[in-house]
Parts: structure tokens; C-alpha cells; sequence
């Protein structure tokens, strides 16, 4: 079989087509956590409930739809074949594997209602896209080019690395983010306290008004809390949920005072004191890295173009020279 044809161009084609399915996944994760956040009662309806079956007039009922049909035809394809993918993978996924990106997610705030199937599932389909390309790339095995060689295997490579780079940094900017709101969330616990208000109270009140990612950990702990679970146990779910050594130091201070019985809002006061000085203290080390993190971008982008705008008038004059 002569596959001479496949040029240059072809295999434009071929990595805008892989391209495009890998924006279609995105947008089948998207669409699918914006369809998670509908009302859950809506759902349940949808699923569950059914038109009464009106007889017509030769007695017959009405055709019965089964819960198959029912839905949006989004939800029954795309939906639905990106489910049964995650259950198939699901069965050969190490379960320690699956804990560990469970965890990940859970501290990345499940971003688009993901989690460690999705996640997996998502990850497999990335890197068969990078071997297919790579495989493209090199499909004349006769006249192989090093060069295809060596793209089609950091193509792989970047594929395989790219989910679980993308979700570090999501566990990282979410767990900074916690980090930088914890300060104030410390001072609006304290006056809370100050102003006669109970620790459970006070975090129901800052839950309520903050639309942040700690506001709505905190939330989680008061609902937590509602089901019957004990302050210190919903505490301890919260510092091991994200893992932030500010919160877990604090959780612990706290869970210490409630056994020795001190008061909330002495402990509230000193810890919202000294979240501030660390804040300081973070915020300088992070200025002080600065110029170490400079020396790169000035040595490859700024250098070169300095030495060339001052040294080209003279290159002509040296050349007469010689």
C-alpha cells in the first residue's frame, strides 16, 4: 500500500483533527460540570418522575419512556459514552492510585466536578492522542527522520505529563489561595468571638458571606457539624482535606484549647496576629526570590538584545577591518 501521499500538509490536518477532539473532551467536561450544577430536586424529578399514563380513547394507555430516553440527547451520547470510558479504566486502575488522585482533586476542589475516574480516564485519552500523532508523524518506518523521531516522543512525553501537571497546579493556586485568605478569616473569627458570638456561630456567618474557597471549606464544616459529627472530628476532616500547614497548625491549637478549656476568643485573637506576621514574613521571602527568578528572562531575553543594539553599529566597521 503507498502512503507517499501523506505529506507535510497531511499531517497538519491530522494534528488539527486530534486538536479538535481534545477540545471536544474539554468541552464534554465543561458542559458536564455546568449540567452537575443544576437543582438537585429538578433531577430528581427528571429521573424519577413520570406523566401519569392517560388511557385514549380506545381504552390503550400512552407508550411508557423508559429512563433510558429521558434527558437531554447531550447527556444520553457524549455524556453517557464518556461514563461508561470512566468504568472501563475504573476496573484496571489501581485502587492506591485511585485514593491519591482522589485526594489531589478533592484539595483542587474537583475542578469541573472531576474526579479520580474522570481524571484517569481523561489522562488515557491524552496520551493516546500524543502516540497516535507521534505514530502519524512517523509512519514511513523506511525513510525515518530523526527529527519526527525526537517530536513524536516529546510529543508523548508532554502528554503524558500534561494532567498531572495541570492538576499540581490547581492543588497549588487553590491551596495559596486558602493560605492568603486564612489571615482575615482569622480576624472575622475573632470579632465574631469578641462580639458574643459562638465559635460554630461564628464560622456560620463567615460561610455565609464569603464567596471564597475557604468560605466554602468552612461552610463545609458547620454542614459537617449539623449532621452530627463532633467540632474537632469536622476540624480534623477540614486540615486533612487540604492540607495547608497554616490551617492544620491552627486546627490543632484549637482542637488543643477546646480539651483544656480555654477560651475561643483569646486563641482567636493570638492566632489572627500571628497569621498576619507570617503573611508579612511570606510575602518578603517571596520579593527576595525575585531577583534569583529574574536572572534567566534578563540572561536569554534582555542581554542578547542589549549586546546587539549597542555592538551592531560596530560590526560593519569591524568587518572593514579585516
Amino acid at each position: 500500500m503507498n502512503l507517499d501521499f501523506i505529506d507535510t500538509s497531511s499531517l497538519y490536518i491530522i494534528l488539527g483533527a486530534i486538536v479538535a477532539l481534545l477540545g471536544i473532551i474539554l468541552a464534554v467536561l465543561g458542559l458536564q460540570s455546568i449540567l452537575g450544577k443544576r437543582d438537585r430536586v429538578s433531577d430528581r424529578l427528571d429521573q424519577f418522575v413520570a406523566p401519569e399514563d392517560l388511557p385514549d380513547a380506545e381504552g390503550k394507555s400512552a407508550p411508557i419512556i423508559t429512563r433510558e430516553m429521558t434527558g437531554s440527547l447531550f447527556s444520553r451520547t457524549l455524556i453517557s459514552w464518556f461514563s461508561k470510558l470512566v468504568k472501563f479504566f475504573g476496573r484496571y486502575t489501581p485502587d492506591k492510585q485511585l485514593v491519591e488522585l482522589e485526594h489531589k482533586l478533592t484539595i483542587a476542589g474537583n475542578p469541573g466536578n472531576l474526579h479520580a475516574g474522570g481524571f484517569f480516564t481523561m489522562r488515557i485519552l491524552v496520551i493516546l492522542a500524543g502516540i497516535a500523532f507521534a505514530v502519524l508523524l512517523n509512519w514511513d518506518i523506511q525513510n525515518l527522520d530523526m527529527t519526527n523521531v525526537l517530536l513524536g516522543a516529546m510529543v508523548i512525553l508532554i502528554c503524558w505529563l500534561l494532567p498531572t501537571v495541570w492538576l499540581n497546579g490547581r492543588v497549588r493556586s487553590r491551596q495559596d489561595e486558602i493560605r492568603r485568605g486564612l489571615p482575615d478569616a482569622l480576624d472575622m473569627l475573632s470579632v465574631c468571638a469578641s462580639a458574643g458570638l459562638g465559635f460554630d456561630q461564628s464560622l456560620q456567618k463567615i460561610s455565609q458571606y464569603w464567596d471564597t474557597e475557604l468560605g466554602t471549606e468552612l461552610k463545609r464544616v458547620t454542614e459537617e457539624m449539623e449532621m452530627g459529627i463532633s467540632r474537632a472530628e469536622a476540624l480534623k476532616n477540614l486540615s486533612n482535606r487540604l492540607e495547608v500547614d497554616e490551617l492544620s497548625r491552627f486546627v490543632a491549637i484549637l482542637i488543643q484549647a477546646e480539651k483544656i478549656g480555654m477560651s475561643y476568643a483569646d486563641v482567636l485573637h493570638s492566632q489572627a496576629e500571628q497569621m498576619r506576621i507570617l503573611r508579612q514574613y511570606r510575602a518578603r521571602e517571596i520579593a527576595n526570590k525575585l531577583p534569583a527568578k529574574m536572572i534567566m528572562p534578563l540572561a536569554l531575553f534582555i542581554f542578547p538584545a542589549m549586546i546587539a543594539v549597542i555592538l551592531g553599529p560596530a560590526i560593519p566597521t569591524l568587518f572593514g577591518l579585516f
